[in-house]
């Protein structure tokens, strides 16, 4: 995008009349400046006739050259009638149809070329008429044989004019047109403007090579050759005289001419590349509305529509890693914030995701107040993870807080959550495994189901065995009918429930190889008098060494409950 411009800025008066006020001083100057390159050369150098000298030198060039530059501002009028009545309806206020507005945008970008094109044009026929009218008019006595030859350097220095002219005006209407153009272009595509003429930056470049240095020089050494074999039958002070006014008068036009074109050339790259650079320090500062004007549809236009594309990408990052940051900040405070405080239960709990977001999550507590003996843990993991896991994880965790409040088995409270979630993901394709057990402060047995996670552990601390927990069911999410069957057990004080998902044992070092579960169990083992939240920050803390330099591939989940006497007393929230 470029900068706001709005439709209305050109119905600006500085615009609509100084601006192509300027552009019409343009040509009447450049045309002006070739015309006495004419008279000079001519009346230097080469006579165009029997007619007087000053007549020869002055009238004559002046009349040919303000006959075709009214010719070249004629056709030029009516080829810019699109882009008149364009900026007209503009004036008004008024929407431009799309047709016109893409002529328009076509023209202006084409303006310096045809200004240029017409420009050489009306010189070469100038050259043409100036050519024939020195031999129709040549002087008494003179061979037909050396007419021609004056005559072809009468068109030679025309033409000469001409391709200087012609230069100026493409250089310095470039130079305006650079100032309107975004009036055009509001919304960019300047650069890819179908029918539009593209100087590229190395066709600039060897066009103002050649008029500022090649062209005076081989001028110069062609000119100096042929002075030189006038000596044979021209006086030699007359000679050198002749040389030294026609080397001053090619110094002066090279001189010149590389001032204006370099200069115009140096412009057209340097401003823009400043105005990138100013851009791009705006966006180091962290700054992402900065944007750069687009003038040109060359390699430096291109430029910098990518510049703005690439700013509004990072913009478009910048806005969705702040959403992703809030959402990162909601699936936080989901997680359980602190635990309940239950006499003779200790537990703590872990989740740490690879993006900002995740599928995996874990919650612990008293689903129904008037039952505190009950307490739910739950460890789930959603298939892959980021922004749609945290949504499917978010709508798991509301439905099993929601549905385990009520009456029912944990195997009915499974079955109704997958039964809901699996209409919710369907389209999806996305599932999620779930561990899901009661624990009776009371008479502290442990009721749980399986849903297609790994099984948790029990852990004895006075013998350092683990017993599985395995169970039979199948993810949540993938049929919406399918059954699960709970199991249960009695949990004994110093005995210990580890419940986690693959991210753990999954996780690989820098040389493959994988934590997996024996090396979890070893840490569990050497903590095992340790208080719950101790080892799950040993394993978590170890879990980072172990895959330290590389990063996450999955997100990791741990929760340990451990037993730590006899009986459950009352309990807090």
């Amino acid at each position: 995008m470029t900068e706001n411009i709005s439709s209305a800025s050109i119905g600006n008066p500085s615009f609509s009349d100084c601006e192509w006020r300027s552009f019409k001083m343009l040509n009447v100057g450049a045309n002006a400046i070739g015309a006495g390159l004419c008279i000079f050369y001519f009346y230097n150098f080469e006579s165009t006739g029997s007619l007087p000298t000053l007549y020869d030198a002055f009238v004559i060039p002046v009349i040919v050259t303000i006959l075709l530059i009214m010719i070249g501002m004629r056709y030029q009028y009516r080829w810019k009638k699109n882009l008149m009545e364009y900026i007209h309806i503009l004036r008004l206020g008024l929407d431009a149809p799309m047709d016109l507005q893409k002529k328009a945008q076509r023209q202006i970008l084409n303006l310096p070329y045809i200004s240029a094109g017409i420009s050489l044009l009306m010189w070469g026929l100038a050259s043409l008429l100036m050519a024939i009218f020195r031999i129709l008019t040549h002087p008494e006595g003179e061979a037909i044989s050396e007419s021609m030859k004056h005559a072809v350097r009468v068109f030679g220095g025309t033409v000469l004019a001409g391709l200087v002219t012609s230069a100026v005006i493409l250089f310095t209407t470039e130079t305006h047109c650079r100032k309107i153009r975004p009036y055009f272009f509001p919304d960019g595509g300047m650069v890819k403007t179908p029918d539009a003429y593209q100087l590229k930056l190395r066709m600039r470049m060897l066009i103002t090579f050649f008029l500022t240095s090649i062209l005076p020089l081989g001028l110069m050494a062609l000119l100096t050759y042929n002075k030189a074999h006038m000596m044979a039958f021209m006086d030699l002070q007359e000679v050198l005289n002749s040389m030294l006014n026609l080397t001053i008068f090619l110094v002066v036009i090279g001189i010149s001419a590389s001032i204006v074109l370099s200069r115009q050339f140096a412009i057209s790259i340097v401003d823009p590349i400043r105005d990138i650079e100013k851009a791009m320090i705006r966006v180091e500062n962290g700054d992402l509305t900065a944007s750069v004007l687009v003038r040109s549809n060359d390699e430096l236009g291109a430029m910098a529509e990518n510049f703005n594309k690439m700013v509004d990408v990072l913009r478009e990052r910048s806005r969705i890693q702040q959403s992703l940051n809030m959402a990162m900040e909601v699936q936080q405070n989901l997680l359980p914030k602190t635990l309940p405080l239950i006499r003779g239960i200790d537990m703590a709990g872990a989740c740490s995701y690879c993006d900002e977001t995740g599928g995996d999550y874990f919650d612990i507590y008293i689903p129904d107040l008037s039952t505190p003996e009950r307490l739910s843990v739950v460890v789930g993991d959603v298939s892959d993870h980021g922004v749609p896991s945290a949504l499917v994880m978010t709508t798991a965790r509301a439905l099993l807080r929601m549905r385990s409040s009520m009456s029912g088995s944990p195997a009915q409270v499974i079955s109704d959550v997958n039964h809901q979630l699996s209409r919710d993901v369907e389209d999806s394709g996305q599932f999620m495994t779930l561990f899901y057990g009661e624990l009776d402060r009371a008479s502290l047995q442990l009721r749980w189901v399986n849903a297609g996670h790994d099984p948790a552990f029990l852990f004895d601390t006075h013998t350092g065995q683990f017993q599985a927990l395995k169970g039979k069911g199948i993810a949540l999410g993938i049929f919406a009918d399918a059954g699960y069957v709970q199991s249960e057990m009695g949990v004994l004080p110093g005995q210990a429930l580890i419940i986690g998902t693959d991210g753990i044992w999954e996780t690989h070092n820098p040389e493959g190889e994988m934590f997996g579960k024996d090396r979890l169990k070893d840490i569990i083992r050497s903590h095992a008098e340790s208080s719950a939240a101790e080892i799950v920050h040993n394993i978590m803390s170890d879990l980072e060494q172990f895959r330290y330099p590389l990063k996450k591939e999955d997100d990791v989940t741990l929760v340990i409950i451990k037993i730590i006497h006899e009986q459950a007393g009352c309990a807090e929230q």
